[in-house]
């Protein structure tokens, strides 16, 4: 009678430890699922806010995407930034316009917005060369390319405080030999007007769920000026301008007095 009891409960000891051991080995498993997908989500939201760096990088500039990246989440405070010594770019092709409604009329607008797409996408490229770290681009208007140079905040004390006013111009000049390029390689005869004037600029984000980085002030509108009234081939900047490009080894070619709107009327 003892020996029976004593298998049983040898029996129901062996049980119990098989049972335990699958307890153990089924907790064993859990534990790694969860430890598995919890790498995987860490890595999900890596990968998730590499995604959204690149994105914020393509659409704004670097220190400002940095400033957005490192913020409290709850912080919806405007952003902006004033700068004294900011160069401003205008450039349009002009004539764009006319060429766009005679190709709408022959049934080719998609090819003419290609080529304004290979036109836009080629200066865009420009801005990855080590002789425009200073340049960046503000945004496009139409066929009008608008960019912008000193605008970064540690560069601002720099000992040569308008070496970046040169590296804008050299752009232009970039962006005339890429339209000479484009225009061989399509037939075309499009010409860039440019204008660039210099001086102080409020700078910003505007917007949240399509955040648009943009610059204000008088700099801005003589810059815009400076384009409207030019000459296609040409790069006008005021004359203050000019005189600072002068002293950095620029040739200038002097125009006489021109009627500029909104601006003459002040002086």
């Amino acid at each position: 009678c003892r020996r029976g009891v004593c298998l049983v409960v040898m029996g129901m000891f062996i049980v119990a430890v098989l049972y335990n051991s699958r307890q153990l080995e089924a907790t064993a498993r859990l534990d790694f699922l969860w430890r598995l997908q919890a790498r995987k989500e860490v890595e999900d939201m890596k990968e998730q806010r590499e995604r959204n760096e690149c994105l914020l990088l393509n659409i704004l500039p670097a220190h400002v995407a940095q400033h957005f990246l490192e913020r409290d989440a709850y912080d919806e405070e405007l952003y902006s930034q004033s700068y004294e010594r900011v160069g401003v770019l205008f450039a349009s092709l002009p004539g764009f316009s006319d060429f766009y409604e005679r190709k709408e009329l022959a049934h080719q607008h998609v090819e003419c917005l290609r080529l304004l797409n290979q036109i836009i996408s080629d200066f865009d490229e420009l801005l990855d060369e080590c002789y425009f770290q200073e340049v960046e681009k503000i945004k496009t208007i139409g066929s009008t390319y608008m960019a912008a140079s000193g605008l970064s905040p540690d560069r601002q004390e720099f000992e040569d405080c308008w070496n970046h006013l040169s590296e804008l111009v050299l752009f232009a000049l970039a962006m005339q030999e890429t339209l000479k390029h484009i225009n061989m390689q399509t037939g075309n005869m499009f010409q860039l007007r440019v204008g660039i004037a210099h001086g102080p600029v409020i700078a910003g984000v505007i917007g949240a769920t399509k955040p648009q980085y943009d610059i204000w002030g008088l700099t801005v509108n003589m810059a815009s000026r400076m384009e409207s009234t030019g000459v296609s081939g040409r790069i006008q900047v005021p004359e203050s301008t000019s005189c600072i490009l002068v002293e950095r080894g620029f040739l200038r070619q002097l125009r006489g007095d021109i009627h500029i709107k909104g601006i003459s009327e002040r002086h």
